[in-house]
């Protein structure tokens, strides 16, 4: 995240920017940070220099003050909720349903402290080392690979201004909430919000109940679990998007997490840029500021996590595929026609081990099919190699043959990459 500070005319330092470069553009996280009267001017002033220097410009998770100036455009891209940890009692009185959530994890001995500095100085402090394998695991489960910008998992830098708060269980923590300090507000960001894949339901919402309590005891009077994307009422083609993306992340699930937690208020985030661009640029760029770059690399290295969709996609493409072998002509394809109908009951077999993985996961299972998919793809490559390359004819034929091939190598990258990914989460 690099940095850009603004001068008046008088050569005083009236504000800066915080910013990833994409390549092509400056995504700027959130407003400049600045005196509200002066933050427009900031911005206006940010842009001209991106453009001298022959960059876009998109300020993302804007809270709108940059609208009122003719020069940007804004697109809601979600909503963060907001407490008053003063009014969070009252919130848990009239909630029994967060209050059973409570009772849940305490009953399962889950107890919430906060943590001192001295217990997270040092990243070899048994503690550290325990929140690190938290977060090892938390990030294994997720089925997209690892986001960058305002959502790194980085919540052990600048501890010294962080508040940090640990749920345990038998002496082991299972989960921990890093809270960051949001000057603009006087208030804090719930900023990381994990979870160890075995702690009891519950736990996270106890962490919650600690923090706010403690924060009220401190004279906080603002709190927000920041933004909820494409919450609340964004655009068609984002309600789109919210809908076709739920396979790999469910953004109306992250909400009604959130919601659940009665916030006092719902405000409105932007996506604000410079009223000559398109709004679709600008939604690219920071989309390619959360990729750490290429769309196409962080959409390779989520396929290659094995997740889950796609391994659902695996077991219901050899339906149709073992089909249409089995009904393919034996000539030229196949030197015998034995030969075809051992591929059809191979990939039967294999559709089995996949239905199987899917309603009960276990390792040694998962190695197997990993295994036996990457036989599959050396010897169709090598029956392609000795025995089709040579009788491929038209161009059809030779897709058909890329297709085959291809196929198990990428199924087999799908599966050991599921194999690995499960395996830091037991």
């Amino acid at each position: 995240m690099a940095a850009a500070r603004s001068k008046s005319n008088e050569t005083r330092d009236i504000g800066f920017v915080g910013f990833v470069d994409t390549g092509a553009a400056w995504v700027v996280a959130g407003e400049p940070v600045a005196a509200r009267a002066d933050a427009i001017a900031v911005a206006e002033r940010f842009v001209n220099y991106a453009h001298a220097n022959k960059k876009r410009v998109a300020f993302f998770a804007t809270e709108g003050v940059l609208a009122s100036s003719p020069r940007f455009r804004r697109v809601l891209i979600g909503e963060q909720p907001t407490w008053n940890p003063a009014e969070w009692p009252a919130i848990l009185a009239a909630n029994r349903s967060l209050r059973e959530q409570l009772r849940r994890a305490r009953a399962k001995g889950v107890h919430v402290r906060a943590l001192s500095a001295d217990e997270m100085e040092s990243g070899a402090t048994s503690v550290r080392l325990e929140l690190n394998g938290i977060l090892r695991r938390w990030l294994a489960t997720r089925l997209m690979t690892t986001m960058h910008f305002l959502v790194a998992p980085e919540p052990f830098v600048h501890l010294e201004r962080r508040q940090l708060f640990v749920a345990e269980r038998n002496g082991r923590p299972i989960a921990f909430l890093s809270a960051a300090p949001v000057a603009a507000r006087n208030g804090w960001l719930f900023e990381h919000l994990l979870r160890d894949p075995s702690a009891p339901n519950g736990s996270a919402e106890l962490l919650v109940d600690c923090a706010m309590k403690s924060l009220a005891d401190q004279g906080v009077r603002w709190v927000t679990l920041g933004l909820a994307p494409l919450a609340g009422p964004v655009s068609g083609w984002l309600r789109a998007t919210r809908t076709i993306a739920r396979p790999f992340f469910n953004f109306a699930g992250l909400a009604a997490f959130k919601r659940k937690l009665r916030p006092s208020n719902w405000e409105p985030i932007y996506l604000a840029y410079p009223r000559e661009r398109w709004s679709i640029w600008a939604m690219r760029d920071g989309l390619r500021a959360f990729a750490g770059g290429s769309l196409l690399l962080f959409g390779a290295r989520t396929v290659l996590r094995g997740p889950k969709p796609l391994l659902r996609a695996l077991e219901y493409s050899l339906i149709p595929w073992t089909l249409a072998l089995a009904m393919w002509p034996p000539a030229p394809w196949f030197p015998k026609a034995s030969l075809k109908w051992a591929w059809v009951v191979f990939d039967v077999l294999l559709w089995s081990a996949l239905f199987t993985l899917r309603k009960q996961w276990t390792q040694r299972l998962a190695i197997a099919i990993a295994a036996t998919v990457t036989l599959d793809a050396v010897v169709t490559l090598v029956q392609a190699l000795l025995w089709n390359v040579s009788r491929t004819r038209t161009l059809l034929e030779a897709a058909l043959v890329v297709v085959a091939c291809s196929g198990p190598a990428l199924a087999a990258a799908v599966l050991w990459g599921a194999v690995r990914r499960r395996s830091i989460i037991v």
